[in-house]
Formats: C-alpha cells, structure tokens, sequence
C-alpha cells in the first residue's frame, strides 16, 4: 500500500488501580485484535526505556541518592511525563503512523488519576497536554480492597502507591478524571473489573468491535 495512503492506526489504552487487570486485559486485547487481522503493537508505562527504569527505581525506593525513601509526587509526575513523552515519540506515534494498532498498559490517565492526588490536576494536565490522546480508554473499575487482595497473593513487596488507603484515593481520582475527559469528548468505556476475566474479556472485545 502506498504510504501516502496508508491510514493512521488506532489507539487504544487500558487503565486502572493496580490489580485492576490492566496487563492481562491489554493482552487479551491485543490477541484479539490480530485474530481479526490488525497488526498490534503492545506496550506498557512506566516503559523499560530511560526515564521508565528511573520509575520503576523511585517505585520501589531505590532512586539512586533517595534510597529508602519516598519521592515526591512533583517529581512522580515530571518523570512520567518525561517517560511519556520519551514513549510517544519513540514508539507510539512512529507505529500509529504506519498504520499499526498500538494497545497500551496505561498512558496519560494513570497521571491523571495517580499525582493529582498529591499535585493539582490543571499541573498534571499540563505536563501532558502533549501526549497523543487515545481512540479508545479501558477502565477497568475495582473496588481497593479488592484489588490489594489479588495482587498481595502474587507479590510480597508493594511499591509506594500499593495501599488500600492510596488505591482508594487513587480510583476515586480515576473516575472524577474520566468524568472530566468524556465531558471534554473523550471516548471511555468503564467495566466492572470484579467480573470473572473472560467476562471482562467479552466485554472489552464488545467495546473494540466499535472502532473496527
């Protein structure tokens, strides 16, 4: 096909508190969307670049010079804007224009949802007013404890926003920002992730099928 003709891929980002689903529901998703002949391009945030192993550092309190403590939400919120960036430019948007289908675990809403807790949402919004918005946001909705329970029997060591506490800050934070983006003409689709997985599965396919 020319490339002159070709048409620009969709974007399509899960979201969620820890726990959530969000890895495995982009999975599913992206399986999927190849069983119907797209070409899908998987990726996830905090990404394995530069900046994202920082995050990953400052996750888990090991940020050289900070080790043992928590850092700032400030400076949470410029390193994933700046992993952000860094993954826009160097793998989202370069696949969307050659007409790939890019399914993505997490993108601009977790900073939404996650530093406006500490930081105002119009700074957040701002250090990301940038980022390529996406076709289409999962959110897959689960109450904290719920969440801390599944993902506690996997893992022993929580990173800092892992709290029964913080998630349920954090999912409040998600569902007043997703208010906020589908008044601004966002497309958003919210399912109950307390379901069994092939039910939110089904679900999920249902809400792709609209942008095939």
């Amino acid at each position: 096909m020319d490339g002159a003709l070709m048409s620009e891929g969709k974007f399509i980002v899960f979201e969620g508190i820890d726990g959530s689903g969000t890895t495995t529901q982009s999975r599913f998703a992206a399986e999927w969307l190849r069983s119907e002949g797209l070409d899908v391009v998987e990726t996830f945030e905090p990404t394995d670049r530069g900046v994202g192993q920082l995050i990953r550092l400052a996750l888990s309190r090991q940020l050289p010079g900070r080790e043992g403590e928590e850092v700032e939400a400030e400076l949470f919120a410029l390193l994933f804007a700046a992993d952000r960036l860094d993954h826009m430019k160097g793998v989202i948007v370069p696949a969307l224009e050659r007409g790939r289908w890019v399914v993505s675990d997490r993108c601009y809403l977790s900073s939404l949802a996650y530093q406006s807790v500490g930081c105002e949402l119009d700074w957040v919004r701002a250090l990301n007013r940038h980022v390529r918005r996406a076709d289409l946001t999962v959110l897959l909705d689960l109450d904290a404890q719920i969440a801390y329970e599944r993902f506690s029997v996997e893992r022993k060591n929580h990173d800092v926003f892992e709290t029964v506490e913080k998630m349920a800050a954090i999912r409040a934070s998600y569902l007043r920002v997703a208010d906020i983006l589908e008044r601004e003409g966002e497309q958003i689709v919210r399912i109950d992730a307390s379901q069994a997985v092939d039910v939110v599965a089904a679900e999920v396919r249902n809400a792709l099928a609209g942008l095939l």
